[in-house]
């Protein structure tokens, strides 16, 4: 559950509530709450889209509303 811990912790860092942190990194919202409750895991390459998120948040965001893939 560490990682569910982390995302928590995370938000709360960025002074997110999970309806913001899921619509400003496109994550679903109901996904989002899983892995924090500890019910799901996020996969591999979640994991690393969290770690990019974790590392520049800002330029996460900024390159999110650039571009849709």
């Amino acid at each position: 559950y560490a990682h569910a811990e982390a995302l928590q912790h995370f938000s709360r860092a960025l002074e997110l509530t999970q309806e913001e942190f899921a619509a400003r990194y496109q994550i679903p919202l109901g996904t989002l709450r899983d892995w924090e409750r500890g019910r799901t895991e996020p996969d591999q390459a979640t994991r690393a889209y969290l770690r990019v998120i974790a590392n520049d948040p800002e330029g996460t965001r900024r390159a999110l509303e650039k571009r849709q893939i």
